[in-house]
């Protein structure tokens, strides 16, 4: 974002050459240079045909507060679909978020870890224990599916604790659960919790 002519560029070439839409995700700029509007400009002005726009600085990372008013006027001013993006944890929040800043549609990013179902218009709290325990069970089998048995093993375990976290598992049990390093052990355990609830 600190070089526009390079962004208008990139995406002049690329809604050329390419027959699928051509989109961008922005964040607002830097604490120096909140240039959003410019590269919200930019954007569609070279080809662009939608644009996420994620209401924090880059100094911000994912902390504060998202500014949905920066997002607003990204809409207001822009002729393509925009796309908001920042602190949409809930169900609510997806409505909220698209009566405040009139945005087209909203990107869910962190909330949706541990939380598919929020896709399917259900926060964590409406999804059932054993709704939980088969989508571990198919995360799983598809991790391995595609990376191989061990790897996908070893690759779903950052994915678990955020699947259990939630839960009103004991801590040992869930540190025991998360450290095991065979998944038939780890399916046993996760399985013989569900079951005794």
């Amino acid at each position: 974002m600190r070089t526009p002519l390079k962004v208008a560029d990139i995406f002049q070439k690329l809604s050329r050459a390419l027959t699928v839409p051509v989109t961008g995700k922005i964040r607002l700029g830097w604490e120096d240079c909140r240039n959003y509007r410019l590269i919200a400009r930019i954007i569609e002005e070279n080809g662009g045909a939608a644009i996420a726009v994620h209401g924090r600085t880059q100094e911000q990372g994912y902390s504060g507060k998202a500014n949905w008013d920066a997002i607003a006027e990204v809409k207001q001013a822009a002729r393509i679909p925009v796309i908001g993006n920042g602190d949409v944890k809930t169900v609510a929040d997806i409505e909220k978020m698209k009566r405040y800043t009139g945005c087209d549609a909203v990107m869910i990013g962190r909330a949706a870890v541990g939380n598919p179902w929020i896709f399917a218009r259900l926060d964590r709290g409406q999804v059932s224990a054993e709704v939980l325990r088969q989508m571990v069970h198919q995360h799983l089998r598809r991790n391995q599916a595609f990376y191989g048995e061990h790897k996908g093993f070893i690759l779903f375990r950052k994915h678990a604790p955020s699947y259990l976290k939630f839960q009103n598992m004991p801590r040992a049990l869930r540190t025991s659960i998360i450290s095991q390093v065979d998944a038939g052990n780890f399916l046993s355990l996760l399985d013989a919790y569900y079951t005794a609830l």
